[in-house]
């Protein structure tokens, strides 16, 4: 069957699924410039100790990585239990947020800017407790609202 291109996606799988797809762009940047800093400082895969600018970013890349795997999840589920709206919002949130960061790593500036850090911190930390929180209390009320827990 081809794509019906008249055919519109409701919200709650719109807008994280924007989010979603700027993250991973974010993270595949990330990923690129590991690359070029392990040929530039001369690291071999998969070795992850070398230089310490190397460290700097691979660090990043590894955080990001890491929470990839929680964030996306956690904003569909938001999404669709509480508000596509409020995902977009804190999901964009936790975006500029690792944004940020990641220009604070890569321009190795970390140590000059503690408010851009702590910035980060904040807002990664509230923006993804929120999102997660939020899809606890989506479930759980579908749950007890279906079961009547």
């Amino acid at each position: 069957m081809p794509f019906d291109t008249k055919s519109i996606f409701p919200d709650f799988i719109v807008f994280p699924s924007a989010i979603s797809t700027l993250a991973i762009g974010l993270w595949s940047i990330q990923a690129y410039k590991l690359g070029e800093a392990r040929i530039k400082y001369n690291v071999k895969a998969p070795h992850v100790e070398g230089d310490q600018e190397f460290q700097r970013i691979f660090h990043e890349y590894q955080n990001t990585s890491e929470a990839l795997g929680a964030f996306i999840p956690s904003c569909f589920m938001f999404s669709y239990y509480i508000s596509p709206k409020c995902s977009l919002i804190l999901g964009g949130a936790w975006l500029v947020s690792k944004m940020l960061n990641c220009c604070s790593y890569c321009c190795k500036k970390e140590k000059e800017n503690e408010c851009a850090k702590s910035l980060h911190i904040c807002l990664s930390h509230m923006s993804f407790f929120a999102l997660l929180g939020g899809s606890a209390f989506g479930i759980g009320s579908s749950l007890y609202n279906r079961y009547k827990l």
